[in-house]
């Protein structure tokens, strides 16, 4: 039947302006094959009609210039409006064709009659639930009557006063009307595709049992469910914990939200036919994201602190959406594993130990203060000086958390600690087979089909949540056991030589399973091989700059061979600094560096370790102190010092251990990352990506939905999410200690004086120009022999270090990448400089003093003499 005032929602495309914003966007949904409850819509044509012949423009212009009702006249003044509605005329054509349209719906049961305002489901208004919805119309009398008193509606006191509130113009507005089949419904609610209170990582859903408008009328308490939009994992409350039909309403919210390209708040319903929706809008009410956050930044809640310090070297830099999404929960696992050997399981419960602000990585400071004072022995004043360098200065008022366990419960946490520990290096021998494994496995991806190739990649992230416990847990090991030995030389030597001495007897001993030394000493390998007796593969290599590759390739066999065998030892390497990250195999030229600073020197660091032990022995015997303890105690063999000898070694089989399984990590990390180039490739040719580098903006679970064909976030999302990872890493470093948003921390004033001071972190002094970098590209200009001055480093650093004179870092402590790299090649290094890049300009000459951990500053120096 054709009307005049009316038009069916066949997806053939209709203008807000004639069927309401409501309509519109059913409409479009229709035009998309979502499932639509089938509708028809009265147009604004027909209220323009109604309003025009029953005369009601000067009443309609009172409403609209006149005063608003006071709160407690709103209910009487809704019901004048509705009156005028309901007696003014309508003509006989008009009447007889809504009730027409009904007719065609009534025979099948009773319908739904739902407002559709041309001033509806706006970008920043969305009016929801404030114009009239009526269910269960069971004759086209009634249907009539339901039409009228939508068209009231549009002027309800109400929907005034938010007009207003909005400045909205109320010139030419309308109201269509939408008549639609009921939803013979067995569960019916509303869906939030982010959710407007929460994270931005979830999904709201809210149900009831039956149909909807007892959840929009509020006479029952629905059921709440939150979904991860990644993964789909459900949380819920009330009597049902999770409904069947959940997670295939959250895979059709998100499409509509693809569609719509934006958020949006769902109306739906479930009937025996399945999934229905019955109307989308934009949400309107949402929480505002920080211009550089993407969505996957924490929310801080309560007064904990967090820091960078101690996370930043494993989660390097601005951490993209998809590396996060991946090494966070490993990160956060391993934390609590560790917790839970050593019998701290509920400390943090309900609070994420590994926190991203600003895109990077952070650890809960006072949750790790809490952890460390439930240990017998333990104190919040130890972790601080392990993670951050140095004690805090709190408020006068503040008592850092501190054990008071009594000897037995620390002799139990003492034997509870060598239970978790003493297992550690077969752990790393394991994993290091396993990791061997795995990297060797001849497998062609590009001929796996998408579920096995989600299966293997299964199968590598299962082995890396393994590593990832077993590197936290040889962390905590090298750190106490290092600091061990730092207190047991300071009982003899004081506080100064305990540091000093730890440094030496530990130093020289990671040149083969430290990450960043490791391979450098692998690269040395294939340089003396191919390189020393060789002048033209030296020529090539020192000239060649950052990409010699040609050059050596025109060398014939010489330059084939050595090529093939850098590669190969290259692709073994895995990934730089993070799992899943860039490999070094992507960009090489950190690898020409290292091997264009050995064509410039000879020397190679020596394990002087050994060495340092007998000094120190030497210098204890001699000790007119030690000797005396020894006489009065009776010892007829000196047991101190084969307490010394084993710290010596514990400490130094923790630190290989963190190394080696470090290392392992990124290798296997390696293995990973090509899974994800074969995943981004198919997502390009399947048209879910525009370009491969893209992947890295989806998190991980978004890019196993796609690779199983879902649809990818909506275009505005992910550029919201590449500008806001643009703006983070813009941002620079977090501060050293924050609560809340680190926006807000206080940063002090840029040190202005000769002299700053930090850790001493490697021993010596070197006198050299500084090379301010903020980033491992920039090291690209980092002359020979130069001073590195940065934020921190990681091992993708470590090329770096070979062409340095020393090192100056902000951050750092004395298990870090840069204080073991640094004591392993023998460069002075001092870190803990607060604000050295902001104080020290690039070329400005300094004297770094790596035992006294003093950074001098020449040219103010001499200005103050």
């Amino acid at each position: 039947m054709d009307y005049q005032f009316a038009q069916h929602l066949e997806g053939h495309g209709s203008v807000a302006t004639d069927v309401g914003g409501k309509a519109s966007s059913l409409d479009r949904l229709v035009a998309d094959g979502f499932p639509v409850p089938r509708a028809t819509v009265i147009t604004a044509r027909a209220y323009h009609a109604f309003v025009r012949e029953a005369g009601l423009e000067p009443f309609l212009k009172e409403l609209q210039h006149g005063p608003l009702p006071p709160a407690d006249q709103i209910a009487a003044e809704q019901s004048r409006v509705e009156a005028e509605f309901l007696r003014a005329p309508i003509s006989p054509e008009l009447a007889d064709e809504i009730m027409a349209v009904a007719g065609e719906f009534l025979p099948a049961g009773p319908i739904a009659i739902r407002s559709s305002a041309t001033a509806e489901d706006m970008v920043n208004a969305s009016f929801a639930g404030q114009y009239e919805t009526f269910l269960g119309i069971k004759t086209a009398d009634e249907a009539l009557v339901a039409v009228r008193r939508c068209w009231a509606s549009l002027w309800s006191p109400q929907v005034r006063v938010y007009r207003r509130r909005e400045n909205i113009d109320e010139d030419g507005l309308a109201m269509a009307v939408i008549v639609q089949a009921m939803a013979d419904a067995s569960w019916a609610g509303v869906m939030f595709t982010r959710d407007p209170q929460g994270s931005a990582l979830d999904m709201k859903v809210e149900a009831v049992p039956g149909l909807g408008d007892d959840l929009v009328s509020g006479r029952v308490t629905p059921h709440g469910f939150v979904i991860h939009r990644s993964t789909l994992a459900i949380r819920g409350r009330g009597e049902r914990a999770k409904l069947d039909f959940l997670e295939d309403l959250a895979r059709l919210g998100l499409r509509i939200e693809n569609r719509a390209g934006a958020p949006q708040d769902i109306e739906w319903a479930m009937t025996r036919q399945g999934l229905k929706i019955l109307q989308a809008r934009p949400i309107t009410v949402s929480r505002p994201l920080a211009v550089h956050d993407d969505g996957f930044d924490t929310r801080a809640a309560g007064d904990d602190e967090y820091t960078p310090r101690g996370v930043s070297e494993m989660l390097p830099g601005v951490v993209s959406p998809l590396l996060w999404s991946i090494n966070a929960p490993m990160l956060e696992d391993a934390f609590r594993s560790l917790f839970s050997a050593i019998g701290v399981s509920s400390v943090g419960a309900g609070r994420r130990l590994v926190g991203r602000f600003r895109g990077r990585a952070t650890l809960n400071l006072s949750a790790l203060r809490e952890a460390a004072a439930s240990l017998p022995g333990g104190s919040g004043e130890e972790v601080e000086r392990q993670y951050l360098g140095h004690v805090l200065e709190h408020e006068s008022d503040y008592e850092l958390p501190a054990s008071t366990a009594g000897p037995i419960a620390r002799m139990m946490a003492a034997f509870r600690n060598w239970q978790a520990n003493r297992l550690l290096a077969d752990e790393v021998e394991l994993i290091k087979h396993a990791v061997h494994g795995v990297v060797h496995l001849d497998i062609d991806l590009r001929q796996l089909p998408a579920g096995r190739l989600l299966r293997y990649r299964s199968r590598i992230r299962d082995l890396a949540w393994r590593i990832y416990a077993t590197e936290v847990a040889s962390s905590s090991a090298a750190a106490s056991a290092y600091r061990a030995l730092e207190v047991q030389v300071a009982r003899w030597l004081g506080d100064e030589e305990g540091v000093r001495w730890a440094q030496r007897l530990t130093a020289g001993t990671l040149a083969e399973s430290s990450v960043g030394a490791g391979r450098v000493n692998q690269l040395r390998d294939i340089y003396d091989r191919h390189v020393v007796d060789t002048p033209a593969l030296q020529a090539s290599l020192i000239r060649g700059g950052p990409h010699p590759r040609e050059s050596i390739e025109s060398l014939g066999r010489s330059g084939l061979s050595f090529l093939d065998e850098v590669d190969h030892c290259v692709r073994a390497f895995g990934a730089q600094a993070i799992y899943a990250g860039r490999t070094w195999n992507e960009d090489m030229v950190g690898v020409w560096s290292q091997l264009s600073a050995f064509a410039r020197t000879t020397e190679r660091p020596a394990d002087g370790s050994e060495d340092s032990l007998a000094e120190l022995v030497a210098l204890l015997k001699g000790s007119p102190r030690w000797r005396f303890k020894r006489v009065i105690t009776g010892q007829l063999i000196d047991m101190r010092l084969r307490m010394l000898r084993r710290m010596t070694e514990e400490a130094t089989l923790y630190l290989r251990c963190r190394e080696e399984a470090k290392s392992s990590l990124l290798v296997l990390g390696g293995a990973e990352r090509r899974v994800i180039f074969e995943m981004a490739d198919r997502l390009v040719a399947s048209g879910h990506l525009a370009v491969a580098n893209d992947i890295e903006l989806y998190s991980d679970g978004e890019v196993e939905q796609m690779v199983r064909g879902a649809e990818p976030v909506f275009g505005q999302e992910l550029e919201r999410r590449r500008r806001a990872f643009m703006r983070a890493r813009d941002a620079g470093p977090l501060p050293e200690v924050f609560r809340g948003d680190p926006d807000t921390a206080d940063h002090g004033d840029i040190p202005t004086g000769p002299v700053m001071q930090g850790w001493a972190a490697s021993p010596g002094i070197v006198r050299a120009r500084a090379r301010v970098l903020t980033s491992l590209a920039a090291g690209t200009e980092l002359e020979p022999g130069e001073i590195i001055v940065a934020h921190s480093t990681d091992p993708s650093w470590t090329p770096l270090f070979l062409v340095a004179g020393g090192i100056v870092l902000e951050e750092g402590g004395p298990l870090s990448h840069a204080a073991i790299v640094a004591r392993e090649f023998g460069l002075p290094a001092v870190l803990n400089v607060s604000d050295a890049t902001q104080a020290i300009v690039t070329g400005e000459e300094l004297i770094v003093d790596g035992t006294t951990g003093e950074v001098r500053r020449i040219e103010l120096e001499d200005k103050h003499e």
